[in-house]
């Protein structure tokens, strides 16, 4: 499993997880997870995340689950399986959720993700 973290500024910051090659997963051949986490003092606090973890038919698609306080499954809307539309959706939920002032923090922490393709 390859796992990181990118700071985007001083409040929060993406911590990804890509596991190892899996035949379940049909394109993007890993299970993937991308979490944004917020950082208060020494604490920190998850807000939301990105994963392709259902497998079933027509469920492939990668989307958005948001903290189990929201109660809330965003899913993305995405018809193809490019990366780049797909890292191109993610920022602007990340920057619908933290805030257009650090728009270009987060755009260069999302441009720092690589493909979970092997």
């Amino acid at each position: 499993m390859q796992r990181g973290i990118i700071p985007i500024n001083k409040e929060y910051e993406l911590e990804y997880r890509y596991y190892d090659k899996d035949p379940a997963y049909k394109y993007f051949n890993r299970r993937f997870e991308i979490y944004l986490i917020g950082k208060k003092g020494l604490r920190k606090a998850y807000i939301l995340h990105m994963d392709n973890c259902d497998t079933r038919p027509g469920k492939w698609a990668p989307h958005i689950h948001k903290a189990s306080n929201v109660a809330k499954k965003l899913y993305f809307g995405v018809s193809t399986l490019n990366w780049n539309e797909v890292k191109e959706n993610f920022l602007s939920a990340l920057i619908g959720e933290i805030g257009a002032a650090s728009a270009k923090d987060i755009k260069k922490a999302v441009g720092s993700l690589l493909s979970p393709k092997v």
